[in-house]
């Protein structure tokens, strides 16, 4: 096997049919098949895409994406006014269930926001109760009863996807968004199975968003991750005490992020979650080798690349230069831009979920549809302000990248530096236990 990191992206050569094509070169790839399928005057510059004897349905909202930032939407309109469930179709692209490459961690705040909409993990979940922070030789570990929970992307997508239903929103799968314009009155939107006119667009369609390209909103910043399941021990401390794991040792290797061990229930069975998040937060930096740190993270397990099925992907984050919202159109999730930091999507991706809804409604009820006070509405929600920290301690981690010295200098001062920010910052560790401690 041979596996080569490019500038494209993660290009895999392999003579196993099965092992996948990761990150951009893929999702490049499937962009340009969407791309060559879409008629001239696509993104609302021109009207020549629009089929005229492909029958029309009116509706006020259309979500684009049955993932949990346009299941959330969702969600929470109808949460207010049952009624919104006969007012808003959500266009999945795949059929549920379908796979999603995600490290799968749901943080607290992603659990109160599902708790808020009446709906409790009941499906397949592992509970983290310990996470260790490694650097080196410095590993530091903070406890809670959980801290973050585990899930396997196809099994909670389905399942929240039934939950949606279930009050009464109406999801289309299978159905791809090929074409968008933007009018005076309305959206028209053109998929691989009919056309539509909506009073308001909401893009929760991904990192990847075909909403977002097709307006031409602008790139923004793309986090690579590569990402493995290998089997596990449900014996492990991993399953009996709940662990999960960051790395942080590929700093020194250019890295911009970490590497990850988190236990997960893959179709009931006990499987481990892993993967390397480099953030590229600092992109004219030169790129860490993925496969190297993952084969480095397998060797510790006795397990090398020829073992594993690799999978990659990117995640959009946060860009505040960026708007999230044009006059009909909304941004949530991936599509808006999740955590530079960390790359935790599904938490935030349900806070956007809430802070749409809330945009919708206000925009309903007055008659306006410009969305000029949705920037501001996702800068005061109660989690997606917390997006703008994360940026500048991503800022301030990632100088250390190539930096041993000032990586092993942040090390050494955690667990203070950690007690600032709980200190500073209380809302932002919604731990049972708020204390670092660093482990023999």
């Amino acid at each position: 096997m041979r596996n080569d990191l490019t500038d494209d992206g993660l290009r895999i050569t392999s003579v196993a049919d099965s092992l996948d094509v990761g990150l951009e070169l893929l999702l490049q790839t499937n962009a340009t098949l969407f791309s060559e399928q879409i008629i001239s005057g696509v993104g609302g510059k021109g009207k020549n895409w629009y089929n005229p004897r492909m029958s029309s349905l009116d509706v006020d909202v259309i979500i684009v994406g049955g993932g949990p930032a346009g299941l959330s939407t969702a969600l929470h309109l109808v949460q207010q006014d049952a009624r919104w469930g006969e007012r808003v179709w959500v266009l999945e692209k795949a059929t549920y269930p379908r796979e999603k490459l995600c490290g799968g961690g749901i943080t607290l705040p992603g659990l109160a926001l599902l708790s808020g909409l009446g709906l409790e993990l009941d499906g397949p979940h592992a509970p983290v109760h310990e996470v260790r922070f490694r650097y080196h030789d410095w590993v530091y570990k903070l406890e809670s009863e959980p801290a973050f929970v585990v899930v396997h992307r196809r099994e909670f997508d389905a399942w929240l996807a039934v939950q949606a239903r279930s009050r009464g929103v109406r999801i289309r799968e299978g159905e791809a968004v090929i074409a968008v314009a933007v009018e005076e009155d309305g959206v028209r939107v053109e998929t691989s199975r009919g056309a539509y006119r909506a009073r308001a667009l909401v893009a929760a369609d991904g990192s990847n968003s075909v909403v977002r390209r097709l307006l031409k909103w602008g790139k923004g910043g793309k986090a690579r991750l590569l990402e493995v399941l290998t089997p596990g021990d449900a014996a492990s401390d991993y399953f009996t005490h709940g662990v999960a794991e960051f790395d942080w040792s590929g700093l020194d290797a250019g890295l911009q992020g970490y590497a990850w061990a988190f236990p997960s229930l893959v179709d009931g069975r006990a499987m481990m979650n892993l993967g390397v998040f480099d953030s590229r937060f600092y992109p004219e930096r030169p790129r860490a080798s993925l496969l190297d740190l993952l084969a480095r993270t397998l060797a510790e397990r006795r397990l090398s690349l020829a073992d594993v099925q690799l999978k990659g992907y990117p995640i959009h984050w946060l860009q505040p230069a960026t708007p999230p919202a044009r006059p009909r159109v909304l941004l949530a999730g991936d599509a808006a831009g999740v955590d530079p930091l960390l790359g935790e999507g599904i938490a935030f991706a349900l806070g956007y979920g809430q802070a749409a809804a809330a945009a919708l409604a206000h925009a309903f009820a007055a008659g306006d549809f410009r969305f000029a006070d949705y920037e501001a509405l996702v800068a005061r929600h109660w989690l997606l302000r917390q997006l703008r920290v994360r940026r500048l301690g991503a800022a301030i981690l990632f100088r250390s990248v190539h930096h041993p010295w000032l990586a092993r200098a942040i090390w050494r001062s955690a667990p203070f530096l950690f007690r600032v920010l709980v200190a500073i910052l209380p809302q932002h560790f919604p731990l049972t236990k708020r204390r670092m401690t660093r482990m023999a």
